[in-house]
């Protein structure tokens, strides 16, 4: 008798179960090459299909993931497979091979022996012969062939890093998007013309920061003029919002910046944290690919460094910045856009200028088309009220025993420590599949299955990961057990509960603790939204 929801047929004169068949495939720029044809999409399917035909087994749907590597799982169609086989919708998995799952070891390692068991879906990889449901010893080698998957993916990485990089040496880009001002050559993809109509409104902006205009004032002026601004003009996938055809400052500033405009190509700014992994990190400047003289310049050197020159005078180099005690906290609530400080200034016989700093609506500084109203808080004034406000608030709740009670129940730590917790629950297992691994590894090389140099590199692949994994177990245990001391330490909760009854001078890190956000509207109603919700409400 099957479980509820699970079919029983006739099949070759055999009553069976129903496999419901969850077809998985994948191609990515990384399989390009000499079995191009052999991996492509269309291939996959058919050779899953004819698979399935011949054992008797029904494909429920194809989940493809075209143009998606194989490094990790972040995919759209993997993610929907994924969701269909916690609904139950199918108990079998199917894939051309190991690598279409995956080429991460670890992470393959995991769906294969973890996942798919504990939801009790049958894996297949055909070119393999690998079943889960009949086993036949080759998931003995299963584990070393996602190694080698894993390795692939890592040399045919650091290849495709080599070609790049070699081509910025010669002074090739190799960019997606090419700088506004310049197209690209219709003759060489790798090199840059210029463009006409962009260029000028680039002579333009230099030409008026030259003249005392701010980055705002450039920004403003070309806006009100209907000027595209370079997102929109280059056609980029962009989401639309009302500010999608605004000139914004970053944009200006990011063009009087652009050695590109004087005929230089920098490249390599940033580079991924490794082959794996999607994030970025800025290298230092010595670390850049730069080539000069490459295109036709559109600005001058002169004109060029003359417009660096006023941006140092500016800038005030050395000039200490006032930390603001709300900034950061406090919002349009018009907008939802964070209101900056800005200072007025009044002439006066005794001092010639008296600063008077106030929030305004970042929004309508920056654009001032209409997008929102001008309106602003006088900062002084403005902490006056919040301050007035939390002295009221604390003399109401003053009894120790209940801020310790809701210090307890409202701790900020507990999301961070269940975070940290799943954290090191993940950098175990992957620790545990690594081990494993390396038990079998040692079986293979003694059965003769492996070549010593296979056995080596495969070993050498899993001792480097699982050394970097017991490194980010050991800090994220550090990281658990400051928090839970931060938590738990009486002194620390003593500390805060005084600063938080006296509140005779408080500082911006206790501000922070208390207050999420404060809005302000164009009437100038001022509304505080606390992190604690100890007078219960607003």
């Amino acid at each position: 008798m099957l479980p509820k929801g699970e079919e029983e047929y006739f099949w070759n004169g055999y009553l069976t179960k129903t496999c419901k068949v969850g077809a998985y495939i994948r191609l990515s720029k990384e399989d390009e090459g000499t079995n191009k044809e052999s991996e492509s999409i269309t291939n996959q399917r058919e050779y899953i299909k004819e698979y399935a035909e011949k054992n008797g087994m029904f494909i429920y749907d194809y989940y493809v993931d075209d143009g998606y590597t194989g490094s990790n799982f972040d995919r759209p169609n993997f993610k929907r497979l994924i969701k269909d086989i916690e609904l139950g919708v199918i108990n079998t998995v199917i894939t051309k091979d190991t690598s279409r799952l995956g080429r991460d070891f670890i992470e393959t390692g995991h769906y294969m022996f973890k996942f798919f068991p504990e939801n009790n879906i049958r894996y297949i990889a055909i070119l393999e012969n690998f079943d889960t449901e009949k086993p036949n010893g080759v998931e003995d080698i299963i584990p070393f062939q996602t190694v080698i998957n894993d390795m692939y993916l890592k040399d045919t990485s650091r290849k495709i890093k080599s070609i790049r990089q070699n081509k910025m040496k010669q002074g090739l880009f190799v960019g997606s998007t090419v700088s506004y001002g310049y197209k690209r050559d219709d003759n060489n993809k790798y090199k840059f013309i210029i463009d006409e109509y962009s260029a000028s409104i680039v002579r333009r902006i230099f030409n008026m920061r030259l003249k005392g205009m701010t980055a705002s004032m450039i920004a403003r002026t070309l806006t009100d003029e209907g000027i595209e601004p370079p997102s929109v003009y280059n056609n980029k996938n962009i989401k639309k919002t009302y500010t999608t055809n605004l000139w914004k400052i970053s944009s200006v500033n990011h063009i009087l910046n652009n050695e590109v405009y004087i005929g230089n190509i920098i490249q390599r700014k940033f580079d991924k944290v490794n082959y794996k992994s999607k994030k970025k990190i800025k290298l230092p400047k010595e670390e850049w690919i730069i080539s000069e003289n490459m295109h036709e310049p559109i600005i001058s050197k002169e004109i060029f460094n003359q417009v660096q020159n006023i941006k140092k005078i500016k800038s005030g180099v050395g000039k200490k910045k006032y930390d603001y005690l709300l900034k950061g906290l406090v919002y349009c609530s018009e907008c939802g856009a964070k209101m900056t400080v800005r200072k007025s200034y009044k002439k006066n016989k005794k001092k010639p200028y008296v600063d008077k700093p106030y929030f305004c609506c970042k929004t309508n500084v920056d654009y001032r088309n209409g997008n929102c109203s001008l309106h602003y808080f006088q900062e002084e004034k403005l902490n006056e009220i919040v301050i007035k406000k939390l002295r009221k608030m604390i003399s109401s709740h003053s009894k120790r025993d209940e801020l310790e009670s809701k210090y307890n129940s409202k701790s900020s730590n507990t999301s961070s420590i269940k975070e940290f917790e799943r954290e090191l629950s993940t950098y175990k297992n992957k620790i545990e599949v690594i081990e494993k691994a390396t038990s079998d590894l040692y079986k293979d090389r003694a059965k003769g299955i492996l070549t010593s140099d296979d056995f080596y590199k495969i070993k050498s692949s899993l001792d480097n990961d699982k050394k970097r994994y017991l490194k980010k177990v050991k800090d994220i245990e550090v990281m658990l057990l400051n928090c839970e001391n931060k938590r738990e330490n009486d002194n620390y909760k003593q500390m805060l509960i005084d600063k938080f009854i006296h509140l005779e001078k408080p500082d911006k890190e206790l501000i922070s603790e208390l207050i999420k956000k404060i809005e302000i509207d164009k009437n100038k109603n001022v509304k505080i939204y606390f992190n604690f919700n100890i007078n219960g409400g607003v």
